[in-house]
């Protein structure tokens, strides 16, 4: 008999199929399962090790040895009359056919139910939040990072940044092509990471990467295009010029990557870009506004307040320099947030800023939403939310747009429709540690609390879970952890007075304390604003009057403090009930703009002239 004949014979043949068809499926499965479970990596690559090295005994085992009723026993020793070879081998066949079939439905499944659909990007459209039907974007879609700073001196981080963010803006204003926002994508600023990760973690098909060289008057700009997909270099270009016609080579980066991706722009789009590329003829004024933007974007008073000087400058060489007005107008409307400039005095800055803005440029969506902003401060309702529509239809990508506008709608007693605004932000800046907090803070007050927990987990990701943690406190509350969520907070050295305020929201046994700790804490402010989470916390001690009124008079009164009372705990819906909060609406002009425009989620109009809020 044959060698050939004789390794039919003992199976060699089929055990040596069955065993390569179940340790490829042994293999996929290992590799979905052991991560899933926490097991490293090294555990799959000793799983495959361990199975291919087997594959030669396996098959020395099949020579060597038969399967008979008697057991196993050595292929020398069983009577050729009496082999059950034939049988084994009949058994082996129907084991291969079970695990082919096994394999096949596995496969399946991968590929319907476990593995993920290839991200798409999608443009989040003011429709699509509130349920009615919109288009799927299917369009190209790119992430600019922040190109490298090459030059020999550091603080020309700016230079290279600026760069990167106007590339940045002029894409955007490309209908066909889904842009990543800014913030997400500078989050990977100094992180040496593979393209396709961050193009998946961005949902995008391309990435735009490259380096800047600035020395004295000139510049030297490397930019290259790659499809994340395949890591293939689509389109790369060097660009060497003097520094005076930086727009130029901004032009002509855009549109050789517009080109490369082969998205077909109508002449209103070329018009968009053109404006976009040269904001001023004044290239001096031009890198002083980038310095601006460079500080702006660090946030805090002392940056702030460099911006303004620096946007300041910039306009005095170029007073028509539409953008520098509009950053000048944004740098006035936050200045509160991070100081203790207080609202009216930076608004009498920001509005005639804005308008001029617009005066020089109407197509400017930031001015408008800072316009719009003025208008919520002088209790011009309508105008305000009109402000924003517009602003979002020269802009309806403007993450930035969509956070204010949902954040001033929570702070109206809009809820449900604000953290819808919020969701659209997200989904447009998923890395923005701003939007991802005011989205946390949104649902909690909505009573969305598995949103609001959501976002509490992707804050700590980000490092920002403390901020997210208050801001999830009534969710905690529903939930009965509070306790467990804030325990981290006492690490990190809160306010004793706050610790104590949250945790009698669940310890009773702690509210005998509270009057006496709050007096203290009031006294001690001298005068300086009140922190509103304080007032809630007085409301806990049964004095929701004297909550109320702190929240709405004895602080700095901005509308925007009305937040405290749409809360959806059992505090703020006792403080809606006072008599203060009904005339602060009716000072403020509300009442009149809910029986317009429409009440808020937690109120309704009784007869032609009153209201009434749920507790």
């Amino acid at each position: 008999m044959s060698f050939f004949k004789e390794l039919k014979r003992r199976n060699v043949f089929r055990v040596g199929i069955a065993y390569t068809v179940a340790t490829w499926l042994l293999i996929q499965v290992t590799d979905t399962v052991f991560p899933r479970i926490g097991l490293p990596e090294s555990a799959v690559t000793l799983v495959i090790a361990l199975l291919v090295i087997g594959f030669i005994p396996a098959l020395i085992f099949a020579w060597a040895f038969e399967m008979t009723p008697d057991g196993i026993k050595r292929e020398k020793d069983v009577d050729r009359t009496k082999s059950t070879m034939s049988n084994t081998g009949r058994k082996l066949d129907r084991m291969i056919i079970g695990i082919l079939t096994v394999t096949v439905g596995y496969l399946l499944i991968d590929k319907l139910v476990l593995q993920p659909p290839e991200p798409v990007p999608v443009e989040i459209t003011r429709a699509e939040a509130t349920g009615t039907e919109a288009p799927v974007e299917t369009n190209p879609s790119i992430a600019v990072l922040p190109f490298i700073n090459m030059s020999a001196d550091v603080e020309n981080e700016y230079f290279s940044d600026g760069i990167s963010e106007e590339l940045l803006n002029v894409l955007v204003k490309v209908s066909t092509l889904h842009v990543a926002s800014r913030t997400s994508s500078f989050a990977y600023k100094g992180k040496d990471l593979p393209i396709s990760q961050i193009a998946n973690e961005l949902r995008v098909t391309n990435v735009l990467e490259g380096s800047v060289r600035k020395a004295g008057n000139r510049v030297r700009i490397t930019a290259q295009l790659i499809d994340a997909q395949s890591d293939r270099h689509i389109w790369s270009e060097t660009y060497e010029r003097e520094l005076v016609d930086i727009f130029d080579i901004q032009e002509e980066i855009s549109n050789n990557i517009v080109a490369a991706l082969k998205v077909v722009l109508n002449v209103d789009e070329t018009a968009a870009l053109e404006r976009a590329q040269h904001p001023t003829a004044n290239a001096e004024a031009y890198e002083i506004y980038l310095q601006g933007r460079y500080a702006w974007r660090q946030r805090h008073k002392e940056n702030i307040l460099k911006s303004i000087e620096l946007f300041e400058q910039a306009i005095a060489m170029d007073p028509t320099f539409a953008r520098a007005y509009e950053a000048l107008a944004s740098a006035w409307a936050i200045l509160p947030v991070w100081s203790d400039v207080g609202n009216q005095e930076s608004m009498q800055h920001a509005k005639p800023a804005a308008v001029r803005a617009l005066q020089l440029d109407a197509t400017l969506s930031e001015a408008r939403a800072v316009l719009a902003e003025v208008a919520f401060d002088e209790g011009q309702w309508l105008a305000a939310i009109n402000e924003y529509e517009q602003a979002l239809e020269l802009d309806p990508r403007n993450p930035t747009l969509h956070q204010w506008l949902g954040e001033a709608l929570v702070y109206m007693g809009f809820l449900s429709e604000g953290v819808e605004e919020l969701k659209i932000a997200f989904e447009l800046d998923p890395g923005s540690p701003v939007i991802n907090q005011s989205l946390v803070w949104g649902a909690a007050m909505n009573r969305e609390d598995e949103l609001a927990f959501k976002h509490v987990e992707i804050a700590k990701g980000i490092g920002i879970g403390d901020r997210a943690i208050y801001n999830a406190v009534d969710a905690s509350v529903r939930r009965g952890t509070l306790a467990e969520d804030i325990s981290e907070l006492e690490l990190n050295g809160a306010p004793a007075i706050s610790l104590t305020c949250l945790l009698a929201h669940q310890d009773a046994s702690l509210l005998t304390q509270l009057p006496a700790q709050i007096d203290q804490f009031l006294e001690d402010l001298d005068g300086a604003k009140i922190p509103l989470p304080v007032a809630v916390c007085l409301a806990l001690t049964g004095q929701t009057d004297r909550a109320a009124n702190l929240a709405l008079k004895d602080m700095q009164n901005s509308w925007m403090d009305l937040w405290v009372f749409w809360g959806s705990s059992k505090q703020a819906g006792e403080m809606r009930q006072t008599e203060i909060f009904r005339e602060t609406l009716a000072d403020m002009g509300l009442l009149d703009f809910y029986r317009n425009y429409g009440w808020p989620d937690l109120c309704r109009a009784v007869g032609e002239q009153d209201f009434e809020c749920d507790q």
